[in-house]
């Protein structure tokens, strides 16, 4: 699992930790008639409701409200196969070249990854780099093995939205198919968040849908 996806999950516990702490002090303070500690309390608490109400729920594809990119013509007379993949995985397995291929038509394949750089609310609030440098790793590991199987990738990490990744590297790279990679048992469940329907809907290129093997 992610270091990223740990942090999500630890938040609630550390939250109520700091919730239960700053109510005690607000009842201390109210017992002991110390106004300042009651507005301190309450301010600080305030605060942290805020925060967490506005950084606990991410939209997984807030670029919707956008119109969709136009995405860049291939040169008519390229054989040139391109595939823009979105993954916020390590996509190593060997059959997943294979499948890339399967749509290519035996062209030469050119690959931009980009993977996005996911984020827990607290890790946005705290501005932690964490979510970077695992999007990093999942990104070198990946254009790693396409270019092991023979196929010419690139890449960047991009948004923590996929679809707005998409978007963005639509808007730099000209390709012929979007494949979007998921994994069973990780916490960033890009099906049911909607993603892939939503990018099926929202984008004029085919979008393939890609599950890596669990573990």
């Amino acid at each position: 699992m992610k270091s990223e996806t740990r942090t999500e999950l630890m938040a609630i516990p550390i939250v109520a930790i700091v919730v239960l702490v700053l109510g005690v002090i607000f009842l201390i303070g109210s017992v002991a008639g110390a106004w300042a500690w009651v507005l301190i309390g309450a301010g600080v608490l305030g605060l942290l409701v805020f925060f967490a109400v506005r950084y606990s729920h991410r939209n997984p594809h807030a670029a919707v409200s956008a119109p969709a990119p136009e995405p860049l013509a291939p040169e008519p007379a390229d054989d040139t196969f391109r595939v823009l993949v979105i993954a916020d995985e390590s996509c190593v397995d060997p059959g997943f070249p294979a499948q890339i291929a399967a749509h290519a038509n035996g062209r030469t394949i050119e690959a931009l990854v980009i993977a996005p750089a996911i984020s827990s609310w607290l890790g946005r609030w705290t501005n932690d780099e964490s979510a970077h440098a695992d999007a990093r790793k999942h990104l070198d590991e990946t254009v790693t093995a396409l270019g092991r199987a023979g196929i010419t990738a690139m890449g960047e990490t991009g948004a923590d939205d996929p679809i707005q990744a998409t978007d963005d590297g639509l808007r730099e790279f000209a390709a012929n198919e979007i494949v979007i990679v998921t994994k069973p048992g990780t916490s960033t469940d890009w099906v049911e968040e909607g993603v892939i329907e939503t990018a099926t809907k929202r984008y004029s290129i085919p979008v393939t849908h890609i599950v890596l093997p669990a573990g």
